[in-house]
């Protein structure tokens, strides 16, 4: 039914957005190209957005007992369209559906009210917390963010946000639900309630030339399961491909995270970094903590540099110097990547063990919204029980466009 809903939803948004279209249209509009046309007129702005992912994910996998796998795999990770805008000077939307690995799902579902430039009230189902987490897919440097927001679970939800900005800073507060993807509460004799949180994050740049930018922010959340089931902590192998060989089962009852993050920006050259604790209740007034973190630096050849917007605190995208589709060769990045998650506080099960990789990375953009890309990554899940350790190597390729 999900996959319905969801297919039923976007075709129901697309009409929406053809009558707003004509709406524009029927007044002074004018048209902007900004990776795909925007119409505007005196009260609205509209744009189509989207993207495309396809990838080929080759992936050996070593188990110390049991038989190996080896995989060589072409796979749309990501197809995704959507609609933004803004009424007025105070109001703006953005609806946002994906299809991938056979179904359907919202992504950004917003609504934004700016009672002044430096004050937002959001409500929908969206990311708050984490600085990689919340940077579009678009920009990030690998292929996919990592261990780390797998293992935090930190994605779209619904949230009730406040945020305040100013020219070097950022502070946002939410109420948290549910994702909008995931089934009701099972109800009781006495009815069901879903999950219910509270996150907040800063951020602060102390260092905004136009050569060299610095980065520091902190987030935490709280979150109780309330009538759905328990949380999992797992983690993947930097890939979206493949099994997880770390996890806890399902054990939290409710968690507290704390997380810090920083960015360092000098021309050409970025350092990227994110640590995070969480304290798991469990049942039987059980507690156990997890740990996640990672590093990475990256490198533009060409002599870009990465796109901080200071006023979100996430990436932006990166301004080409010499775009093919102005006789250039494009831009050229080299990354490299280190990732650990550390579960082993948990007593069981025999796969709550500690990952940890290495990923070397490199991405070509022959214009701003296209880029290929390539990971290699060599990943270690040492589990507790003996015999179950797992190495895995995955070499994945990726065309991406967006609009």
């Amino acid at each position: 039914m999900k996959i319905n809903t969801s297919l039923c939803a976007g075709a129901a948004l697309g009409v929406i957005a053809l009558a707003i279209a004509g709406g524009a249209q029927a007044q002074d509009t004018t048209t902007a190209w900004k990776g795909a046309p925007q119409f505007q007129n005196d009260t609205l702005t509209f744009k189509v957005r989207g993207r495309v992912y396809e990838d080929f994910v080759h992936q050996e996998v070593d188990r110390q007992t049991g038989a190996d796998f080896d995989a060589n795999v072409t796979r749309l990770r990501t197809a995704r369209l959507g609609v933004e805008g803004t009424w007025n000077a105070n109001w703006a939307y953005k609806a946002e559906f994906t299809v991938a690995g056979g179904s359907a799902n919202w992504e950004d579902l917003i609504l934004e009210y700016k009672p002044t430039d430096s004050i937002s009230i959001m409500a929908g189902n969206f990311k708050t917390v984490s600085f990689e987490n919340i940077s579009s897919s678009r920009y990030t440097t690998f292929m996919e963010r990592g261990p780390f927001n797998d293992v935090l679970d930190i994605g779209r939800v619904m949230n009730l946000q406040v945020k305040a900005n100013g020219e070097n800073w950022t502070a946002a507060a939410a109420i948290s639900g549910d994702s909008l993807n995931n089934a009701d509460p099972t109800a009781t004799a006495t009815g069901g309630s879903e999950t219910l949180g509270v996150n907040g994050r800063v951020t602060w740049v102390p260092i905004n030339s136009d050569t060299t930018k610095l980065h520091v922010g902190a987030w935490a959340r709280y979150r109780d399961r309330q009538d759905q089931a328990n949380f999992t902590y797992q983690a993947r192998n930097n890939t979206n491909y493949g099994a997880r060989y770390i996890t806890t089962g399902a054990v939290g009852v409710s968690d507290t995270m704390v997380g810090l993050e920083g960015v360092f920006i000098q021309g050409p050259f970025s350092v990227q970094g994110e640590w995070a604790t969480a304290d798991v209740d469990r049942l039987a007034n059980v507690s156990s903590n997890l740990k996640s973190y990672y590093v990475s630096g990256s490198w533009f050849v060409t002599g870009e540099m990465k796109n901080l917007d200071v006023k979100k605190g996430e990436w932006g995208r990166t301004k080409i110097l010499n775009p093919m589709t102005s006789g250039g060769l494009g831009a050229l990045e080299l990354a490299v990547r280190y990732d650990n998650t550390d579960l082993t506080d948990f007593n069981i099960p025999a796969t709550a063990g500690e990952y940890s990789a290495w990923t070397l990375g490199a991405n070509w953009y022959p214009h701003p919204y296209v880029r290929f890309m390539a990971n290699y990554t060599k990943s270690e899940n040492d589990n507790r029980a003996v015999g179950a350790d797992v190495d895995v190597e995955t070499l994945q390729f990726r065309a991406q466009f967006d609009f």
